[in-house]
């Protein structure tokens, strides 16, 4: 059906309008045309009309909500330390068994950033972060026998033949001589494992022999300390020490440097069928399947109650334990800094492989599970620290200097400048001849050599407020300037003049009347001032006199970052801090000048 036609206004109707309300038909009046907005409604208008402005606000509360967020979801501990993880590029490749032989592994083994397997035609496989000087882990030999075992250290790897000999290839340690096989040890080995820069074999007379780790205290493993006459069958390597099991269930831990895990209980001698170990504790399984379990650390120390006379086999990372129940279900305990306890539900597994915080499950029929440390978003630096969970802790710590440093110096200059501007005389002279005695003062030279007097043995909280104060100290000269300008222009205007003629009291004119109507400029500068203040920090951060490792700003991660090998080759370490601190930056920026449009008419329309 057709629309109906709309009637047509009559002329007289048309005429009566005009006449009476000024305008036509479709046409607004003069109320509707110009609606009086509120100053507020004019300014959020105009500064949210600027698309920069728009993007430098998604900007920098991005990375303001990241930086007070992720540090809570994500704690870091300053003081972590992990050799084995040191300049890792990022990455997620640690765990991923190459898909050609995922489901025909016969034996895993795991180092700290990578792994080797052995599939089931014989053939050896590495994968992982390898990378800078464990290149070499990728030049696998030719093996002139069978491969029967196979073992990951920190650095290297070792391959037992059929025949008894041993191949090892990956970073020959100068100090260490990792890779370096004694001759008269090939044709005898029975099993081997790798540890930090050391590699224990057991021989086929039942004893051990210890190469590699030289001049490394924590490598040098006494095999003088085993019993004489000791079988030996099992040898487990930790990155202080190794253990060997004899036949008759004994344990021994012959390095003097295990201390850590202090006597073995009386309990497991003559009883132990299994054990690994970590960095700081031990755990054996006795013959009736419980666990008995010691050292330092109380992660570790406290074995499940379901794990209690039904284990079967046990492996250690660097600070947890995982073991095989005899109902064919895995169970890990421990530290879970990276998921390594989160073992796999269910049931089906044969054999287990645990290394450094590594997890590797076998089923029945050939599949393997993984759970641990999978990689790092944004790598680590040379402590083997998260650059990702750092990078916002830093984030929280430079925010917080620059505010609080724009916030002291915003309250010296509005206070300075409102006294100069309005009360003028020997007050205005005295104030600006201070202002600029400091402000000619070389403020890096000055911010470098204070912080360095008073601030070099202060613990991070008194260092982080002397960084704040001086900061904020040596940055108010500008905005009292713009202050007392402002003043001096608002205080000959009518309503001024009309306060006065009232005889209200100067610092509720100053406070009340003047303060409201510069409150914009004053915004304006804030908001450049913060962007200047954080810039300030980071570069005595890079220089290396702000704020002190562990405790992480974005200036002492980019300082960390300064060597030529690290900006040519570990280029995360440095990338990462620089992208957060110029997007803040440049956030601030774009904000401050779209306060400066929003509020100054007289800019709008450039």
């Amino acid at each position: 059906m057709s629309e109906k036609p709309k009637k047509r206004e009559s002329f007289m109707t048309t005429l009566f309008k005009f006449l009476f309300t000024g305008r036509r038909k479709g046409e607004l009046s003069p109320f509707e045309e110009e609606q009086i907005q509120s100053p507020g409604k004019t300014v959020a208008k105009e500064f949210f009309k600027r698309k920069l402005t728009i993007v430098g606000l998604i900007g920098f509360f991005a990375i303001f909500l990241a930086s007070m967020l992720i540090p809570v979801i994500i704690p870091i501990d300053l003081h972590q330390s992990d050799t084995g993880l040191r300049n890792v590029p990022p990455n997620f490749s640690m765990m991923r068994i190459p898909r050609e032989v995922r489901d025909n592994m016969a034996q895993i083994s795991s180092g700290a950033r990578y792994a080797a397997g052995l599939t089931n035609d014989g053939e050896v496989y590495v994968w992982g972060s390898i990378y800078g000087v464990m290149q070499p882990i990728w030049n696998i030999p030719h093996f002139d026998g069978e491969v029967v075992h196979i073992s990951a250290g920190l650095e290297h790897v070792i391959a037992v033949t059929a025949d008894g000999r041993i191949h090892a290839w990956g970073h020959n340690n100068i100090t260490a001589r990792t890779t370096e096989v004694p001759q008269a040890i090939q044709g005898r080995v029975v099993t081997a494992e790798a540890g930090f820069r050391t590699t224990v074999a057991i021989l086929d007379d039942g004893t051990m022999h210890v190469f590699g780790g030289m001049n490394d205290n924590r490598a040098n493993i006494n095999p003088g300390r085993i019993p004489p006459g000791s079988n030996l069958v099992q040898v487990e390597m930790s990155f202080l020490s190794a253990g060997v099991r004899t036949d008759d269930g004994y344990i021994h831990i012959p390095n003097p440097a295990s201390r850590v895990y202090r006597e073995v209980p009386d309990e497991v001698q003559g009883r132990a069928v299994d054990f690994a170990m970590t960095d700081r504790n031990v755990a054996a399984i006795l013959d009736d399947g419980t666990v008995v379990a010691w050292g330092a650390d109380e992660a570790a120390f406290h074995v499940p109650p379901e794990v209690q006379g039904r284990a079967t086999r046990i492996e250690g990372g660097s600070a947890h334990f995982t073991a095989l129940l005899s109902d064919g279900s895995v169970v890990s305990w421990g530290d879970n800094a990276y998921g390594q306890i989160n073992a796999p539900q269910g049931t089906g597994f044969v054999e287990i492989v645990t290394g450094f915080h590594h997890n590797y499950a076998f089923r029945a029929d050939g599949t393997v599970e993984t759970w641990g440390l999978q990689g790092f978003l944004m790598g680590t630096d040379e402590m083997g620290r998260d650059i990702f969970g750092r990078l916002w802790t830093a984030g929280r710590y430079s925010l917080f200097i620059g505010a609080i440093a724009i916030i002291i110096a915003t309250v010296l200059g509005i206070t300075l400048g409102s006294i100069a501007g309005y009360f003028g005389g020997t007050a205005d002279m005295l104030i600006m001849r201070f202002g600029e005695a400091v402000g000619s003062i070389p403020f890096l030279p000055i911010a470098l050599l204070l912080n360095w007097h008073f601030g070099r043995d202060m613990d991070a909280i008194p260092a982080l407020m002397l960084l704040m104060v001086i900061l904020g100290f040596f940055m108010f000269p500008p905005i009292m300037r713009l202050v007392r300008g402002q003043v001096l222009q608002a205080r000959q205007t009518e309503y001024v003049l009309g306060a006065r003629a009232l005889g209200v009291r100067e610092p509720i004119i100053i406070g009340r009347h003047i303060m409201p109507n510069i409150l914009s400029v004053i915004i304006v500068q804030f908001a450049l001032g913060l962007a200047a203040s954080m810039l300030i920090e980071s570069t005595l951060g890079f220089l290396g006199f702000g704020i002190e490792e562990p405790t992480p700003t974005w200036g002492n991660m980019l300082n960390a970052a300064t060597n030529t090998i690290v900006l040519r080759e570990q280029w995360w370490r440095w990338v990462f801090p620089a992208i957060a601190l110029v997007t803040v930056t440049l956030s601030i920026n774009l904000i401050g000048d779209g306060l400066r449009e929003a509020f100054d008419p007289r800019t709008r329309g450039r």
